[in-house]
């Protein structure tokens, strides 16, 4: 049964839920209503934007493929899930992390701060549920189906927020740093993980479609999946001044920034397109000695102060200032 209803709040007027029925919550001052659905409570705006149906839509059917098309659990991937979540890991005991974005529950299950209550959430019922369904990970969890331009949690509430990969298939990120300005706490967390630097989608990206329009790529080959989603299509990456602009709009601290991957960049994409093309046992990997190789290049070429802002990703740490 779902408990910790206090966590959550009504994502259009910030309002206390209470159950209604064994399958629905209300809202006390709107009395919006939202299904619960597998234990799952579904906290979604009631008009929602067509660009989040899509986002949802795309996701709820490639929930079961999330991990091989992402390469989640190669070395070079791992390796940086793992420097996020060590700050996640020195959370104080009692405190409550918020992850947007949560998809497969990957990250989640690697935390190893028992003491913390996870409140995992995404616009995709199918991957929240994936995420209960995996669940492996000692601390409280609390599953919800949500907006993250629309936290359905109270004003100061939480400890830290977790966002990977998700912050590029918002339509407004803006509006997500403000929300998560408004639910941390005094010397609250924000957390972004891997984030896409915008220079390939106006280079790389665009001769990698040339290319395989030239060689025909898709005619030839099936894709197992269903192509990309709304966000993926669109996004355009964000700059290291992209950054500056929402945190200072959101009126948040930049704690650390780090750069991630050079040539890894072009090989994990060029890797992820053919193996989107192969079957299952015939996904192509590299060597994990290889990949060490590759990241110790990568951040030494990283080192360098004009080349560093070309990384291909970007993970930053922000907080909440204490007045």
């Amino acid at each position: 049964m779902i408990n910790n209803l206090d966590f959550l709040v009504c994502p259009e007027c910030k309002s206390q839920l209470h159950k209604n029925t064994g399958t629905e919550l209300q809202c006390v001052k709107c009395s919006n209503k939202y299904e619960i659905k597998d234990d799952i409570p579904i906290l979604l705006p009631q008009n929602l934007e067509e660009f989040k149906v899509l986002e949802a839509a795309y996701h709820d059917q490639e929930a079961h493929q999330y991990a091989e098309i992402n390469m989640i659990d190669s070395y070079h991937v791992t390796h940086y899930i793992e420097k996020y979540l060590n700050i996640v890991n020195t959370l104080d005991k009692n405190s409550i992390l918020l992850e947007v974005g949560s998809a497969d529950g990957n990250d989640a299950n690697l935390i190893n701060n028992s003491g913390i209550t996870v409140i995992q959430s995404d616009i995709s019922f199918g991957m929240v549920k994936l995420a209960k369904d995996n669940k492996k990970i000692n601390s409280q969890t609390v599953y919800v189906v949500s907006d993250a331009e629309k936290i359905p949690c109270n004003d100061n509430s939480l400890d830290a927020i977790l966002i990977v990969a998700t912050l590029h298939h918002l339509p407004s990120p803006i509006n997500f740093f403000k929300e998560a300005r408004r639910t941390l706490r005094p010397g609250g967390l924000l957390i972004i993980g891997v984030e896409p630097n915008s220079w390939p989608y106006f280079s790389f990206y665009p001769f990698i479609r040339f290319v395989k329009k030239i060689i025909r790529l898709d005619k030839y080959l099936k894709s197992k999946h269903s192509g990309i989603s709304i966000g993926d299509s669109e996004t355009e990456g964000f700059s290291y001044s992209d950054f500056k602009l929402f945190l200072n709009e959101s009126n948040l601290k930049l704690v650390k920034i780090q750069r991630i991957w050079f040539l890894l960049g072009f090989i994990h994409t060029i890797l992820s397109i053919i193996n989107s093309k192969l079957p299952s046992h015939k996904v192509i990997k590299i060597p994990t000695f290889l990949q060490k190789i590759l990241i110790y290049i990568d951040e030494l070429i990283l080192s360098i102060p004009i080349i560093r802002n070309f990384c291909w990703h970007w993970t930053l740490v922000a907080k909440k200032n204490n007045n």
